[in-house]
């Protein structure tokens, strides 16, 4: 910071001339009292200022007492004015600040212009240039430039005005001091004007007056400190305008020039500046690696940070890291520098991969996320730490990263890989609203990006998962139309199709899954498993069943372990309604042995049963009947599944099973002519089983509810049967003629069945004219008639 001397410091002579001296007064004109008390008060003081300690303190407080008298008695004497400047001065040396500020502005204001006037325009400048109060400053500067009665106190007024304007930022009304200057070469502050001048045009970006003005101090004859620090900032500025050449003269000029050294470190800094700026990263190593001379402080901080940069730049990050450190060394943590420090050495450490990134990421936002919240390398630091707990499979933890993250914040470079990424990860830790969010800002800020399609892919399923299914429709249906990637093209198709199944849509959805069978090719197995279930699904809801099976059929062929049972249950009720028997036994028989049966209706089982034992196939038959059978609640049971669960055991070889079924069917049956046929099938179940006697009881017990027609017929064949089984052949052609000659030959079941058996009877017996006389009616009568296998 630039400080004028302390004012208790200001000799007189400090203001460019000695301490404004009274005039001898004629004393035929004034009373000797007025000067004698002047003169004597001006001895006091000037005693005062050869003396030292509380003499010296001493002589000032008397001064002070005889200037008040002098001013209080003879307000309006001459010497009036040069008294107010000795009071104010002698305040000052005795620590009466205030006391002498008051005086130097009564001068002011009384008297207004004159040599005292000049000075302690100065002074009060002086007093509040160094208490950084620079507009009072400028004000009474340009107050001194405007009063002085000499040249040099007006080009120095000029310049501390100049010089405050310029500190408070207000540049336009500092460059018109320092141009006034520049107007009268021969003053003592021409160089510094125009080093001043030419520092404030270049960072106006008027580069080529700005050098053309430090030039002119550079090679003049000016003391070697003024010229090395136009050096310095031309050397800079020609850089700037590109002119290489030229600027290492400047800075070549300082380093070789005695008496310049001050600015040597300054030198080589922005000798390293002009060439990172221009990208000559090389250049920046090869010329902190060959200097000799190391500053200290802020200085060296600034040099190895260039450096450090440059090795980042050149991707040398381990060479840099060092570097950086160093300046941590040298920094207080809360300066600029070491923050900048800290975070380039993170960037370094992030980019070399190196362990404990995320600890090293949490120091870093410790020491300084409160000091600097919108800095963007706080932001750039939180998206380290978000994008190492994604790739480490963390994205719950990494989205609340991404969530800290302000956009704004984050470079153009880096902040649409940011948005993108943060809308998956989002997505992924289940904030479907932010991901949404985060995704259409890098949609909408960066429209030609080649991620677009899958950031669109990613914002249907997060607007799906919102609930905004229009929009979200219209992600996938821009993929449909404009995505040329299969994988792609398959998700667009099979979540638009979810959509319009939730919002029952079942025609667009039916459509939609299969146009995405049709038109998207190399699609995955799962994938046309799920399309041909779900529109084989949607065909069956809007009755469409028979162009519902080849799907169903697909989905289960090429996805078994999903959708094997409900492609299952779906393609059973299409055969049901669409009266199907064949395909149908087929899919219950599935349902039974991959043991999902249990979820299908008991109406369409029993239908199916039904179909079974009608088309002879006993062993379906009676694996149906037995799913809607309970042996443990018999009662619950219809009759009819009981009778035709007993029938369907025998006929398919289990005659003990079907002696449980008969024994429930008897139980439930009071009707004597179901009952006897109920008592037909224990008959020749036990029969099956060779319990002879039992089996005679229960067809003895049938026979006796004395039934008619084909149940009458069946008791007589079975009672035959065992008869022929126990040896009793003649005793079996008495039960087997009854049949023969009671039943209808329009009969074509039980008759023919007689007849065969009587045969056979006959035969054993010896009897075969009459065993060839009924043969001969079989075959007369029913030429196509075939035994049953036994």
């Amino acid at each position: 910071m630039l400080r004028l001397l302390p004012l208790l410091l200001l000799p007189a002579a400090l203001i460019a001339q000695e301490a404004p001296r009274a005039q001898p007064v004629d004393p035929r004109l004034e009373r000797n009292t007025a000067v004698d008390s002047f003169q004597h008060g001006r001895n006091v003081y000037e005693s005062a200022k050869r003396s030292g300690g509380a003499v010296q303190q001493d002589l000032y407080q008397r001064a002070i007492d005889i200037f008040g008298r002098y001013l209080n008695d003879f307000p309006n004497h001459a010497n009036a004015e040069a008294a107010w400047w000795y009071l104010g001065e002698s305040y000052y040396a005795v620590g009466r600040v205030e006391d002498a500020k008051r005086c130097f502005h009564s001068l002011l204001n009384r008297f207004g212009r004159g040599r005292y006037a000049a000075a302690a325009a100065y002074k009060l400048g002086a007093d509040h240039f160094n208490n950084r109060q620079y507009a009072l400053a400028a004000t009474l500067f340009d107050k001194l430039a405007t009063i002085a009665t000499k040249p040099t106190e007006r080009h120095r007024g000029l310049y501390y005005a100049g010089l405050s304007y310029e500190l408070m930022g207000r540049a336009r009304q500092a460059k018109t001091y320092y141009r006034q200057l520049l107007d009268d070469p021969a003053n003592p502050y021409i160089h510094k004007a125009r080093i001043a001048l030419g520092k404030l045009l270049a960072a106006d970006a008027q580069l080529d007056e700005a050098l053309r003005l430090l030039d002119q101090v550079a090679v003049s004859r000016a003391a070697l400190k003024v010229r090395g620090e136009a050096a310095l900032h031309a050397g800079a500025v020609a850089a700037r305008l590109g002119d290489s050449e030229r600027s290492d003269l400047y800075f070549n000029l300082i380093l070789k020039t005695p008496g310049m050294e001050e600015y040597r470190p300054d030198a080589q800094i922005a000798m390293m500046a002009a060439r990172f700026d221009q990208k000559r990263y090389d250049e920046v190593v090869r010329i902190f690696q060959r200097s000799t001379e190391r500053s200290e402080g802020e200085r060296e901080a600034k040099r190895l940070m260039l450096a450090a940069r440059a090795f980042m730049m050149l991707d040398r990050n381990a060479d840099a890291l060092p570097l950086f450190r160093e300046v941590e060394r040298l920094q207080p943590p809360e300066s600029q520098q070491a923050f900048d420090a800290t975070y380039f050495r993170l960037l370094c450490f992030y980019r070399i991969e190196g362990r404990h990134v995320l600890d090293q990421v949490e120091a870093f936002l410790q020491l300084y996320r409160k000091q600097h919240p919108r800095d963007p390398k706080i932001h750039t630091a939180l998206l380290m730490k978000a994008e190492t707990l994604y790739a480490e499979g963390k994205p719950t933890e990494a989205a609340d990263a991404y969530r800290d993250i302000d956009p704004a914040a984050i470079s153009e470079k880096n902040r649409r890989g940011m948005l993108y990424q943060r809308g998956r990860c989002l997505d992924e830790a289940g904030d479907s609203a932010g991901a949404a969010a985060s995704l259409s800002a890098f949609i909408e800020g960066y429209p030609d990006d080649p991620r677009v399609p899958v950031a669109r892919a990613a914002r249907g399923r997060a607007l799906a998962a919102t609930g905004s299914t229009g929009k979200a429709l219209e992600d996938f249906n821009y993929l449909i139309e404009k995505a040329e990637d299969p994988e792609l093209l398959s998700l667009a198709y099979l979540e638009s199709a979810d959509i319009h199944k939730q919002r029952s849509e079942l025609d667009a959805m039916v459509s939609r899954y299969l146009e995405f069978l049709e038109k998207v090719p190399g699609r995955e197995k799962a994938a046309s498993a799920k399309a041909s279930y779900w529109a084989g699904w949607g065909l069956v809801k809007t009755d469409r069943g028979t162009d519902a099976i080849p799907h169903l059929q697909q989905a289960r062929e090429l996805a078994p372990q999903l959708y094997e049972k409900h492609a299952g249950l779906l393609l059973c009720l299409v055969h049901l309604a669409e009266k199907n028997p064949t395909p149908l036994i087929e899919e219950v028989g599935k349902a039974i042995e991959k043991n999902y049966s249990a979820d299908l209706p008991e109406p369409l089982i029993r239908w199916a049963a039904d179909q079974a034992f009608n088309a002879g196939d006993y062993r379906n038959a009676a694996r149906f009947y037995d799913l809607i059978a309970d042996d443990s609640n018999p009662e619950l049971v219809v009759k009819e599944v009981w009778r035709f669960l007993g029938k369907a055991r025998i006929r398919s070889g289990d005659p003990a099973g079907a002696l449980m079924a008969i024994e429930h069917a008897l139980n439930a049956e009071q009707e004597p002519g179901w009952r006897a046929d109920a008592l037909a099938d224990k008959g020749q179940a036990l029969l099956n089983l060779k319990k002879f006697d039992e089996a005679t009881q229960a067809i003895e017990d049938g026979l006796a509810l004395r039934p008619e027609g084909r149940i009458g017929a069946s008791l007589l064949l079975i009672r035959g049967d065992i008869l022929m089984a126990t040896g009793q052949p003649a005793e079996a052609v008495r039960s087997y003629i009854v049949p023969v000659e009671l039943m209808d030959d329009s009969d074509r079941v039980v008759k023919p069945k007689a007849l065969h058996k009587l045969i056979a009877a006959l035969e054993q017996t010896g009897k075969t004219q009459d065993a060839e006389k009924y043969r001969q009616e079989l075959q007369r009568k029913y030429p196509n008639w075939k035994a049953e296998k036994e």
